[in-house]
C-alpha cells in the first residue's frame, strides 16, 4: 500500500526537530573527539594507529540530514505521480497562504504562512483515500468543495466525501470496473 503525508507548510519535516537533532549531534560528536583525542593523537604521531579513528566519529553528523533527504525521495522519486497530481489540486484550489510578495524563504520561494496537510493512501482494493487538513489557512472551506479537482487530476471518480470537523476525506475509484453487465436472466 502507498501511503505518503505532505505538509505544505513544512514539507521535508519539522526544522525545529532538525536544529534539536544537529545540536545534539554536535554534543555528543565532540564528547566523543574528546575521549579519544588524549589518548589517541600521541599514537597518532608514532604512526601506530591511523587518523581515521578520529575521523569516524565526524559521520554522525549525517544523521540529521537523512530524515529530510529522506522525505524529498519520498514525494519527489517515490510517489512523483501522485505528488505532482496533489500539487496541481493544491495550487488550483489556492489551499496555500503565503506572506507578502517580497519575503522569500530558502531557495527563493515565497514563504508559507498556513498551508495544507495531505494524507494520501491507496487501499488495497485499488482505491484512493486522500485526506486534507485545512491547518488554520484562509480558505478552509475550499478542501471541502475539491470533487471536481480530484476527478480530473487523477482521472478518477470521486465515490465518497466524509467531512469532518478537522478534515475532509475523500475515496477517490474507477466506476466502470464496478458495473455489472445486465442481462435477461436478471429479469
Amino acid at each position: 500500500m502507498h501511503k505518503f503525508t505532505y505538509n505544505t507548510k513544512k514539507p521535508l519535516g519539522s526544522p525545529t526537530g532538525f536544529r534539536v537533532l544537529a545540536i545534539v549531534m554536535i554534543l555528543f560528536v565532540t564528547f566523543i573527539e574528546f575521549k579519544l583525542a588524549p589518548n589517541t593523537l600521541p599514537r597518532i604521531m608514532k604512526n601506530e594507529e591511523s587518523i581515521n579513528a578520529l575521523i569516524y566519529p565526524l559521520f554522525f553528523f549525517i544523521l540529521p540530514v537523512i530524515y529530510p533527504l529522506e522525505k524529498w525521495i519520498n514525494l519527489n522519486v517515490i510517489h512523483y505521480k501522485e505528488f505532482q497530481k496533489l500539487k496541481k489540486v493544491i495550487q488550483s484550489a489556492e489551499l496555500v497562504d503565503y506572506d507578502d510578495k517580497n519575503k522569500t524563504s530558502i531557495f527563493s520561494m515565497r514563504q508559507v504562512i498556513a498551508g495544507v496537510k495531505v494524507i494520501y493512501e491507496k487501499i488495497g482494493n485499488g482505491d484512493i483515500e486522500i485526506s486534507f487538513y485545512p491547518n488554520g489557512i484562509k480558505n478552509s472551506d475550499r478542501v471541502r468543495q475539491l470533487t471536481d479537482r480530484l476527478q480530473e487530476a487523477f482521472d478518477l471518480t470521486v465515490i465518497s466525501v466524509d467531512n469532518q470537523l478537522t478534515h475532509t476525506t475523500y475515496v477517490l475509484g474507477d466506476i466502470s470496473s464496478n458495473k455489472k453487465e445486465v442481462n435477461n436472466d436478471d429479469f
